[in-house]
């Protein structure tokens, strides 16, 4: 049986939200656009360039060319990309992949970092809420991620979200000269409660 996407979100989902930040600056969420793609780039490369928190290496890093044709295949696909903007930068990014298959598209891969400077502002929380809002109404089912076991504020953020430990590859990469298991952690959308 396949799935069907939904084109239109829920009348009561908000693609554009306003909000503060613990600081009180004026927070953007909203759908990322292709001008945004040289400045994801950029972005995650800083994030990239801590060797914590992402599963990329800089020479794998994607172009800005590259940023925009993935923002378009994954809303093509009936995914998420979105940008968390805070004075005009782009302070960080969640997304949602769906699965390729009939079988696997009531499922999203996501993914979400923050840019140094940006941290513990509540902008993790904000993307979360956005993130799992989009996924209900789009008619997601499941929302899937993997996560460095020593990112413990990351995972604790996911385990207040709902997440659940689904796994654990031992030893699965080696970060600053130490081996790091990899978290797999689930969230089933019909249990999720707040």
């Amino acid at each position: 049986m396949a799935i069907e996407i939904q084109s239109m979100p829920k009348a009561d989902f908000r693609e554009r939200r306003i909000q503060r930040a613990k600081d009180g600056r004026i927070v953007m969420i909203r759908p990322a656009v292709s001008g945004d793609a040289a400045e994801i780039a950029r972005r995650m490369a800083r994030v990239v360039k801590e060797g914590i928190y992402l599963e990329e290496e800089p020479d794998t890093l994607p172009t800005g060319q590259e940023k925009k044709e993935e923002i378009r295949k994954i809303r093509e696909n009936g995914g998420m990309y979105a940008v968390a903007v805070v004075g005009g930068t782009i302070a960080g990014v969640a997304l949602l992949k769906r699965g390729p298959l009939d079988m696997n598209r009531h499922v999203a891969k996501f993914r979400m970092w923050l840019i140094p400077g940006y941290r513990g502002l509540g902008l993790g929380k904000k993307l979360m809420e956005y993130t799992i809002d989009w996924a209900r109404a789009h008619g997601l089912e499941k929302i899937s991620l993997d996560v460095f076991a020593d990112n413990e504020r990351a995972i604790q953020l996911y385990k207040k979200y709902g997440f659940r430990v689904e796994g654990r590859l031992k030893g699965q990469y080696v970060l600053k000269g130490r081996p790091v298991d990899e978290i797999l952690m689930g969230l089933f959308l019909q249990d999720q409660t707040r």
